[in-house]
């Protein structure tokens, strides 16, 4: 882990009782994106494993459509409509959903919303955090995503990087990159949950000129 990566992040009251939906897309039959090495389904997994403890670290409580591959079984696909019905059962106040990308000669992470302000400024936070992790700076973008689109709650989707470039196949693998790279959708978020509750006016104002004055 790096130096600018803690350990353990403390446990404040921003996450304490809050309540976080993690969805790793696809699973069972269906592997999503297939890399040299791996499948985009193990991959995802990982990821939101990862950043499901740095979570209830920080105090939040956090639901998964499924965190073991025994949880889906192999001859049969979590259809999206399902994990939708099983999502908005919950009583989650956010929706990440993590994905791999596939194109070839492409790289870096990128985050999608479908609609509405508190998705697009959770993808907004989500994305500066991964670009600052990641030196690479895909812009945010929407997409008409089944899950994003039926979801009852803010919702963005995290394409973690290419599962198609060999490099970043192999960073994506690594448990260590893994961890760090669940720790700064975390930090996206923890930072949506704080301005969140805002009133749009404060969100939208310009900071304050005084506090520009160095």
């Amino acid at each position: 882990m790096t130096a600018t990566t803690p350990a353990t992040p403390l446990a404040g009251h921003l996450m304490q009782g809050r309540v976080v939906v993690i969805d790793p897309g696809h699973g069972g039959f269906d592997p999503g994106a297939i890399g040299r090495q791996s499948e985009e389904a193990r991959i995802n997994l990982q990821i939101a494993l990862a950043l499901r403890d740095w979570f209830e670290r920080a105090g939040a409580r956090v639901l998964m459509t499924w965190s073991s591959p025994a949880d889906i079984p192999p001859n049969r696909k979590y259809r999206v409509e399902d994990r939708v019905r099983w999502i908005n059962a919950t009583d989650g106040e956010v929706l990440i959903d993590i994905h791999c990308n596939a194109s070839a000669g492409a790289w870096g992470p990128q985050v999608f919303y479908w609609d509405g302000t508190p998705s697009r400024l959770l993808a907004d936070y989500v994305a500066e955090e991964l670009h600052y992790f990641t030196h690479t700076h895909r812009a945010v973008a929407r997409i008409d995503q089944y899950v994003l689109r039926h979801a009852r709650m803010p919702a963005i989707n995290v394409e973690v990087g290419f599962i198609t470039n060999p490099r970043e196949e192999r960073q994506l693998l690594d448990p260590m990159y893994q961890r760090e790279l669940a720790w700064y959708i975390f930090v996206g978020t923890e930072r949506w949950f704080l301005r969140s509750h805002w009133p749009p006016s404060l969100i939208k104002a310009a900071p304050p000129t005084e506090l520009l004055v160095r």
